[in-house]
């Protein structure tokens, strides 16, 4: 009798594990939406005052992202690119799901296009990352990028070696953040970190050309305001990013002797130290750190003779805090915003001092604008690996 029930058990046991997944969907009836452009509708406020948007989502046509073959597969375009206006992200989304055959799919969403218009309406930015902070479907790890012009234009991006504009851009920002250091996108997860402190921070600012993409500086998002306020050329983001020391890269171009030279930067690193004895009055000292290589020479510079490599790091000092120093006077006074995250550090080692001035830190009396900033900054130039004799000497 027992062995009977043991039986039985097992074969129910069997068939429910048989039976599949209740919610399976075929890989072919997916809609893989791959990215997302925001832009304000020319109508963009209702009746009842409400913004109106355009969502454009980015779906990749999986036969035709492959090497063409002789049956003729392969050589359509890899994707497809659908639009739809509402007022609310996730109504607009079902709405352009009604456009196709098949059933949306976010999983696989690399990137966010918004523009400049709809960042600069007070809380429509944060209603626009709303849904995709809350999806379940969505990952953190999206990219989200400014769009000078219309976001949508950015997905219409025809690359020569890519049939997905969204994959080229893509690898365009994982470059930067490993290689170059040109471009910093921020991702969902920390949007929704500095959404719910209020902080301050700076999105990465892009436009299309024909065949590529440009990189058109920063722009300031104010957590206060809750929009963006202003913008960061490239030689400001350069400053941003040696002050905030995360993954710089990229050359700082300085004159040498009135010859223009190139330096690599190979590492960089920057600490913050703030005084708060008067927090009506704080004092904020930055210290950076570089080490790289002296890439290129537009004459002749002999790094092997005595105080030539003290003399390089000393112009390269200069024209760091030349370049640090603007990007902060742009912040203070300018744009009034602390987009380095002081208050963050305030917080986390000045906790008396933070609770005295966060609701004024950025706003209302603004101590941050008021604070003292100095910078400090030690630069070190290996030789490994350069020539010391170029162009008019021949080198032996």
């Amino acid at each position: 009798m027992v062995k009977r029930i043991s039986h039985l058990f097992c074969t129910l046991i069997s068939v429910l594990l048989l039976s599949g997944c209740w919610d399976m969907v075929n890989i072919e009836e997916r809609g893989f939406i791959v990215a997302m452009a925001v832009d304000l509708a020319e109508d963009n406020e209702n009746a009842k005052g409400h913004n109106r948007i355009i969502l454009t989502s980015q779906i990749a046509v999986p036969p035709n992202l492959g090497t063409p073959s002789n049956s003729g597969e392969g050589g359509g375009k890899g994707y497809m690119n659908l639009s739809a206006t509402g007022e609310s992200m996730y109504a607009i989304a079902q709405d352009v799901a009604n456009q196709t055959n098949k059933i949306p799919f976010f999983e696989h969403v690399k990137l966010v296009v918004v523009s400049e218009e709809v960042a600069a309406i007070p809380e429509l930015f944060a209603n626009v990352m709303d849904v995709l902070i809350r999806n379940r479907d969505t990952r953190r790890e999206i990219k989200v990028l400014i769009a000078k012009g219309k976001a949508k234009d950015i997905l219409n991006i025809e690359p020569e070696n890519d049939k997905l504009p969204a994959r080229y851009i893509n690898k365009i920002l994982d470059n930067s953040l490993t290689k170059t250091g040109e471009i910093r996108p921020v991702r969902v997860g920390d949007i929704h970190e500095y959404l719910l402190t209020e902080s301050s921070f700076v999105l990465a600012k892009i436009s299309p050309g024909d065949k590529k993409l440009n990189f058109e500086g920063g722009s300031v998002y104010n957590g206060h305001a809750k929009k963006t306020t202003g913008s960061l050329n490239m030689d400001e983001m350069l400053g941003f990013d040696l002050i905030i020391g995360e993954n710089v890269r990229g050359p700082i171009v300085f004159d040498f002797n009135d010859q223009l030279t190139i330096y690599s930067i190979r590492g960089a690193s920057s600490k913050i130290k703030i005084n708060d004895k008067d927090p009506k009055n704080i004092t904020i000292t930055i210290s950076i750190k570089l080490e790289g290589e002296i890439q290129e020479t537009f004459g002749t510079v002999p790094l092997k003779e005595k105080g030539v490599i003290k003399g390089l790091e000393r112009a390269i000092t200069k024209k760091v805090e030349e370049i640090t120093k603007k990007t902060i006077h742009k912040a203070q006074k300018d744009l009034e915003t602390d987009i380095f995250g002081m208050e963050d550090k305030l917080k986390k080692f000045h906790y008396d001092t933070w609770k005295e001035v966060h609701n004024n830190w950025d706003h209302g009396e603004n101590y941050f604008s008021k604070s003292n900033i100095h910078v400090n900054v030690n630069v070190k130039v290996r030789t490994d690996g350069v020539v010391d004799i170029s162009k008019d000497k021949k080198v032996k």
